[in-house]
């Protein structure tokens, strides 16, 4: 990385951590009760398992790609908070199923409300629709050359 693109770097953490404390998402985090103490890894879990009909243990490790033990550690979590249980799978009997229990989707739903509120702050800063156009272009191009490396 070349002394030029250090300073980019540099720039965007800083605009990047503004953007986020402007957008006043500890105020608005504040509003939603059952997704404060969660962390980003037990979020994703959360948001996977309401996104599928049958997820099991193997298709979280494949989107989040992290250790088995860090995954089951975490699950045990959700599991005592009453966010999620586990069940027998139908589709492999030798692995559980995941379920959101009532509380886990209630969470599901704080959180969907939350980013809501937070990025859709961040997006009607931009003044039209085009920019806003360009700003997801671009953050598609990112995710597309980040996953291809």
């Amino acid at each position: 990385m070349d002394k030029k693109c250090k300073g980019q770097v540099d720039e965007l953490n800083k605009l990047w951590h503004r953007m986020l404390v402007e957008s006043n998402y500890e105020d608005i985090e504040s509003k939603y009760s059952n997704i404060q103490e969660l962390s980003t890894n037990e979020i994703a879990i959360i948001r996977i398992i309401s996104e599928k009909e049958e997820v099991i243990i193997k298709d979280i490790l494949e989107v989040l790609k992290l250790p088995k033990s860090t995954l089951t550690s975490i699950i045990d979590r959700l599991e005592k908070r009453n966010l999620i249980v586990r069940a027998i799978s139908k589709r492999d009997r030798r692995s559980y199923k995941l379920e959101l229990t009532e509380k886990g989707k209630i969470a599901q739903d704080e959180h969907i409300r939350f980013e809501e509120e937070v990025y859709g702050k961040i997006m009607i800063s931009l003044d039209t629709y085009e920019e806003r156009e360009e700003l997801l272009k671009l953050i598609r191009k990112i995710v597309d050359n980040i996953s291809s490396r």
